[in-house]
């Protein structure tokens, strides 16, 4: 005979068992700021002491931001912050890109208009590098993704859309790897941010994930983004 549960006592069950998860991550990210920082700090000294060419100097500069981004990811586990936001989505979109374009031997383009979104910053990143990074591998070497973002979904000014479309053989049609998490991760954080997701076919001839924010505050006018392009050496 099922015994009953009742959904309250259910609920408390299953939050008690998640808390030691949840204490495992909070110490795993407490102790990757300590090395995420040093990282950070030996690029600078480096880039101070040995005098480095420009492209050295760009490549300092990128491990630097990427040091960064683990310490802000770690930081919001650790603080869990109510904010929501504002986080600029075409500057996160492109500075994602940039990142991304360093690992990737093909073509990453960014159309983007100016959209504030009401999202934390650290969700909008985790986000977007989830997505992008499982768009390069469904497009593979020499394939081409693109990042649009638009500021409205096409029903009103109070949302702004983002989409990662990629050239490769559409969902579902290569080998899943990772991306199943990743696509767990974005699902998990698109809620968080109380937004949309959507799956569908891409011009580009693969997939197309197409992810609807809540608008954020008016911000005074900044002067008009170019779409970045470039193709990895």
């Amino acid at each position: 005979m099922l015994r009953n549960t009742h959904p309250k006592s259910e609920r408390s069950r299953m939050e008690a068992a998640a808390e030691p998860d949840l204490r495992t991550l909070r110490e795993l990210c407490h102790d990757l700021t300590v090395p995420a920082s040093s990282i950070k700090l030996l690029t600078q000294v480096a880039a101070a002491e040995s005098d480095p060419g420009p492209a050295m100097r760009a490549r300092l500069r990128q491990i630097s931001e990427e040091a960064s981004r683990i310490t802000d990811i770690c930081g919001y586990v650790l603080d869990q912050p109510r904010g929501e936001g504002p986080a600029d989505l075409d500057l996160l979109a492109a500075d994602v890109a940039d990142g991304q374009r360093w690992r990737y031997a093909g073509l990453i383009d960014v159309v983007a208009e100016t959209a504030t979104v009401a999202v934390h910053p650290v969700v909008i990143v985790r986000i977007l590098t989830n997505l992008v990074d499982n768009a390069c591998r469904a497009a593979g070497p020499g394939g081409r993704v693109r990042l649009t973002v638009r500021a409205g979904d096409g029903a009103g000014d109070d949302q702004a859309t983002l989409v990662v479309a990629d050239s490769g053989r559409g969902f579902g049609e290569g080998d899943s790897g990772t991306a199943s998490l990743g696509l767990g991760i974005v699902a998990s954080m698109v809620r968080r941010g109380r937004g949309t997701i959507r799956i569908g076919h891409s011009d580009l001839g693969g997939t197309a994930v197409t992810v609807t924010f809540p608008a954020g505050p008016a911000e005074p006018a900044r002067p008009p983004r170019l779409a970045r392009t470039r193709e990895a050496g």
